[in-house]
């Protein structure tokens, strides 16, 4: 089967594309934004750029252009028109009545709870800068456009992708609205385990942590934004520095300039007295992130409402312990076991298990190893890619 991609974010439909591909099949993948984070050869080192002839460039970066006559359009639409099924993620959904073929939604955020949500017109209207009247009616008239096509193809949808039932209920409330039962929701998580492989642990004299997630933690939520935006991070700062309080041990703290609250992190690592301890990198490919799990001792995720996802689930594939709200509720009676995720919501709890693994090497590495197989048993490409086959069989 010829199976088509448009949408990118953060490489996780790309990592679904490389498994139908490793399953037999026939896979053109569209790539259309310029940001490292969302192409694929800032994070697999066997595809280069030029792409090969599987993967096409199609760059279209303002928004207007997803709902207005123009050749990138007119060159996507056609690409995937030679497809028997696509997955269509972010704007590239609202392509879907051109298309005309049978398609899932890969919903992964914003492209639900942003651009599917009628209440986030008021921040596309605040964030226009221009007086001039006939911009701020085009820019009205765009956002009303993408609105509609969004919904209207998520509606018609032959399967969407988006969590499960009861993880964000705004969300749930969004797609209820909008006409999609249950029939045709699924959900998954992966974890692009053959890429990344199982290193040891480095056990540092001066123990380093990591933590990939974005730094969103202040309330309150704006229009438009999704629970799994909000990771909780000043519980891990104020669990670090309560660790550092008690023990006065020294840790290597590595935390990512990323995100909505960065300033505001900086600061409360300061109150904490954590600022000596702590080394801050840029924004990094994805390729980097994995060579900073190789790097580290113990890894940091979300403490929100959210769930554990690409971030820590790679980091478990690597082999490391990973502290988080693992939200055991969702994940056990899912998956029929328990998880190594080492359960944190409160800065108390953060602090206990930093000190359980501290104090243990071997129970580091012990826990390491399990995490990568349950990564490997629950979250391969593979198994997501099967699911979406089998529950394509029976749509039909």
């Amino acid at each position: 089967m010829r199976i088509g991609f448009f949408g990118n974010t953060n490489n996780f439909p790309f990592m679904l594309a490389q498994a139908f591909r490793r399953l037999g099949h026939d896979v053109h993948c569209a790539i259309h934004r310029p940001e490292p984070l969302h192409r694929p050869e800032f994070r697999y080192a066997d595809i280069r750029y030029p792409y090969p002839p599987w993967i096409r460039e199609i760059v279209i970066t303002d928004a207007a252009d997803f709902v207005v006559n123009n050749p990138r359009r007119r060159e996507a639409v056609r690409w995937l028109r030679s497809c028997d099924f696509v997955v269509l993620n972010e704007l590239g959904v609202s392509l879907a009545g051109d298309i005309a073929r049978p398609y899932l939604a890969m919903l992964t955020g914003s492209d639900l709870s942003y651009y599917c949500n009628p209440v986030s017109g008021c921040r596309v209207i605040d964030a226009m800068t221009t007086r001039n009247p006939l911009k701020r009616l085009w820019g009205r008239w765009v956002w009303r456009r993408l609105l509609h096509e969004q919904r209207e193809s998520v509606c018609r949808a032959n399967l969407v992708y988006h969590f499960a039932r009861g993880l964000i209920p705004a969300n749930d409330a969004l797609l209820d609205d909008i006409g999609v039962d249950d029939s045709r929701r699924l959900f998954f998580l992966m974890a692009d385990v053959w890429n990344l492989p199982y290193t040891p642990p480095p056990n540092h004299s001066i123990p380093r942590t990591f933590c990939a997630t974005r730094l969103t933690w202040k309330k309150p939520v704006l229009p438009g934004d999704s629970p799994l935006d909000f990771k909780g991070s000043d519980v891990m700062i104020r669990g670090l520095g309560l660790f550092w309080r008690e023990s006065n041990r020294p840790l290597d703290i590595n935390l990512v300039r990323k995100g909505r609250h960065v300033q505001e992190t900086i600061d409360l690592v300061e109150q904490e007295g954590l600022a000596p301890l702590v080394t801050w990198h840029d924004e990094m490919t994805q390729a980097d992130i994995w060579r900073q799990y190789a790097r580290a001792d113990i890894l940091f995720e979300q403490f929100g409402e959210g769930i554990v996802a690409m971030a820590g689930l790679e980091g478990m594939a690597a082999g490391r312990p990973l502290i988080a709200h693992g939200r055991p509720e969702i994940f056990e009676p899912m998956l029929g076991e328990p998880s190594p995720i080492c359960q944190a919501t409160t800065s108390r709890e953060v602090c206990d298990q930093l000190q359980r693994l501290l104090i243990d090497d071997a129970l580091r590495r012990r826990i390491g190893e399990e995490s990568r197989a349950w990564v490997q048993r629950h979250f391969t490409p593979e198994l997501a890619a099967q699911k979406i086959l089998e529950r394509l069989s029976l749509s039909h």
